[in-house]
């Protein structure tokens, strides 16, 4: 036995030396402090912070220095980040929720569930006071009508993420280098996109075909087809909660009976039998979209995606300045169809909400925080130009989508691509925001035909929007479905909520935005 008891004492010693020489010694005191990951600053109050994606390899090490911080800063909180794998994320986050699990934050995909899904159920806590008491950074760095889409009655239920130009909503990126190998320009019209696609299609030289890379839904924000509605008359409008066309005049339509719906069907339907989209589009994930811009094999795609090292996997000549965001009819209004795309928000089962806006306030506090917890370590996980450049190392990455914010973004000039740079990380002032981008619509009244229509919608709308189906053939029979289901109580109910809201807001029917 005392044999075994001198083994052990010995394997402790040697890891106790090995992790003392583990760490990186040069790393500054004021980033890195002294505290090891997994250690609790003294006298902190823990909050979890729960979150979508997968932890880096040295995220434990950052978040000690991060916690450190808190501490040198007299923050007194210490955070404990919990990573859920993106395509279980819907399922867990709202297991958690329902099951009255207690955490203290966590991140909203706006486009997806919205903030008044989790609200609706009573999930959410109302964090007014401590916006007011600990969010000077926060308000400073957050435009006020973000903070107007974060409300329900004057009360505040999340932290908008100001990560990115949702102006940028409407463009797609297109492959220049490709244009040239085929002679081409830039497609003007929606017409003139399918033709010029069709012609890089046939003569692509990859190992496979440059489909254009969506996946099956019948909401335009979600899918980007927003960028055909530019060249519609009919534009500014937008889709909401992707039932709902309101145009900036404060009409609201049900969305699948406009012609704006059938342009965009035929459009896609045009695709999918000239052969421009995936035949499986029905039924792929995000993901197989993702794999597609990293592999390099698209040629055009709505919204911003790729990079530099993808379009080299298929042009070795490639440079960054290759992709081009091109919106249709650009004398046109920029519309923000949302203020708000991504936030963050503490659920009712939360005992340190202060705490949790403590913590989103510190990062904006300077660029010293926000750095550290976006980008790691300088000079061992990034580098920067001494401005607004960065170029990241292996070991750690934040998260922009969920903690970040335009006036703090740093982004990469030499692999990254400036015209996605510039639409997405940079204030359009021209912009508008669309009138109903902050209205927030509660189905309770309607609770149980919104919920039909919606799964009658995902089962009947979906082929007829994304090209599968022929909407002349396929429409009469779908929207019978969608009226039984109860679509026009739905819409109705709709309507009447935005009238009494627009009423109550006192608000003109084209909002801007101040320049910060």
């Amino acid at each position: 036995m005392s044999r075994i008891i001198s083994i052990a004492i010995a394997a402790v010693l040697v890891f106790t030396l090995l992790s003392g020489c583990s760490g990186d010694a040069s790393e500054p005191a004021r980033r890195a402090g002294n505290v090891p990951a997994g250690e609790s600053p003294r006298g902190a109050v823990k909050i979890k912070y729960v979150v979508p994606g997968v932890e880096s390899r040295d995220h434990m090490e950052v978040m000690a220095a991060v916690n450190r911080k808190l501490a040198d800063d007299g923050i007194g909180v210490e955070v404990e980040q919990r990573f859920i794998p993106p395509d279980v994320w819907e399922q867990k986050i709202n297991l958690m929720l329902s099951m009255g699990e207690e955490f203290d934050l966590f991140h909203i995909m706006q486009d997806r569930v919205p903030f008044s899904t989790y609200m609706g159920k009573g999930a959410l806590a109302d964090i007014t006071a401590s916006v007011e008491k600990y969010g000077s950074h926060l308000k400073k760095a957050i435009p006020q009508d973000m903070w107007d889409g974060a409300q329900a009655e004057g009360k505040t239920y999340t932290v908008p993420t100001y990560w990115v130009e949702m102006a940028s909503e409407g463009q797609f990126d297109i492959r220049l280098d490709m244009l040239r190998q085929n002679h081409l320009d830039v497609p003007r019209t929606p017409e003139q996109l399918l033709q010029t696609m069709q012609v890089v299609m046939n003569n692509w030289k990859g190992k496979r075909k440059p489909y254009l890379p969506v996946k099956g839904d019948f909401d335009p924000i979600a899918v980007h087809t927003t960028v055909l509605h530019r060249a519609y008359d009919s534009f500014p409008f937008t889709v909401k909660d992707k039932l709902f066309y309101v145009n900036q005049s404060g009409d609201v339509l049900s969305w699948i009976e406009t012609p704006e719906f059938r342009k965009d069907a035929e459009f896609m339907r045009k695709a999918y039998t000239m052969g421009l989209l995936h035949p499986d589009l029905l039924v792929m994930k995000q993901e197989q979209v993702k794999a597609q811009l990293d592999s390099g094999e698209w040629f055009v795609y709505f919204g911003t995606g790729g990079s530099l090292g993808a379009l080299r996997k298929v042009n070795p000549a490639a440079v960054n300045t290759d992709v081009d965001a091109v919106y249709f009819r650009p004398e046109k209004p920029y519309l923000r169809p949302l203020t708000i795309k991504n936030s963050n928000a503490v659920p009712v089962t939360s005992k340190h909400a202060d705490e949790a806006v403590r913590f989103l306030d510190w990062i904006y506090a300077s660029q010293d925080n926000y750095d550290l917890i976006q980008y790691g370590f300088e000079g061992r996980h990034y580098t920067t130009d001494g401005e607004r450049d960065v170029q990241k190392l292996k070991g750690y990455s934040g998260s922009e989508t969920q903690l970040g914010n335009i006036h703090f973004i740093r982004t990469n000039k030499v692999s990254g691509l400036p015209a996605n740079n510039r639409v997405l990380y940079q204030p359009n002032d021209q912009a508008q925001n669309s009138v109903a981008a902050n209205f927030i619509f509660d189905p309770t009244p309607v609770k149980a035909e919104y919920a039909n229509v919606m799964s009658e919608a995902a089962a009947s709308v979906t082929p007829i929007y994304m090209g599968v189906l022929a909407y002349d053939e396929a429409f009469p029979a779908a929207l019978d479905r969608m009226k039984s289901a109860g679509l026009d109580r739905v819409v109705a109910e709709y309507v009447r909520q935005f009238r009494e809201w627009r009423g109550a807001s006192g608000k003109s029917s084209i909002e801007g935005r101040d320049s910060q």
